[in-house]
């Protein structure tokens, strides 16, 4: 027997907002989302989800602020691969899905919808990421400043979201 299809809505709340923010940061620094949640989390801006007790303690924090500020110094050097390449840009759909399923549970919502719009948030924001670098470096501008702007333009964004989210 065949089964009739329900019609699927998606409810646009303060957390899909964020998400697709929080999500399109983690599609340029993998590990800025991260470290940006653990210190909305530890700051008692945001609560922390059953899922991730441990985003609220001290050390967790540091560590993942502590790797946020390696990968942007990292970026500014010629061996780190493109962010497209398949291992960045997984990295970057794991930290996406993060971002959207701790963003989605602190409001009582569905985890894995967070995850799977965080997850395509950092995707896009990966490719349009490295395009708009690639413009940028064509029109001669040097990568290290292209990348410091790109870094500025992350921590303020990702600040300015979870900010007594």
């Amino acid at each position: 027997m065949l089964r009739r299809r329900t019609r699927v809505e998606f409810e646009v709340t303060p957390a899909t907002f964020r998400t697709l923010g929080l999500a399109a940061i983690a599609g340029l620094r993998s590990m800025s989302a991260p470290a940006l949640l653990a210190r909305a989390v530890r700051r008692g801006d945001l609560r922390a989800p059953n899922l991730l007790p441990a985003l609220g303690s001290p050390k967790v924090s540091a560590l993942l602020a502590l790797l946020a500020l390696g990968e942007m110094i990292a970026d500014k050097t010629p061996l780190v691969p493109a962010r497209t390449s398949a291992p960045s840009l997984l990295g970057r759909l794991l930290s996406g899905a993060l971002a959207g399923a701790t963003l989605f549970a602190a409001e009582g919502r569905r985890r894995n919808s967070g995850a799977v719009l965080g997850a395509l948030s950092a995707l896009a924001a990966a490719y349009v990421g490295e395009g708009l670098r690639a413009t940028g470096a064509r029109k001669g501008i040097p990568d290290p400043i292209l990348g410091t702007l790109e870094d500025r333009a992350v921590l303020a964004l990702g600040t300015r979201l979870l900010h007594r989210a």
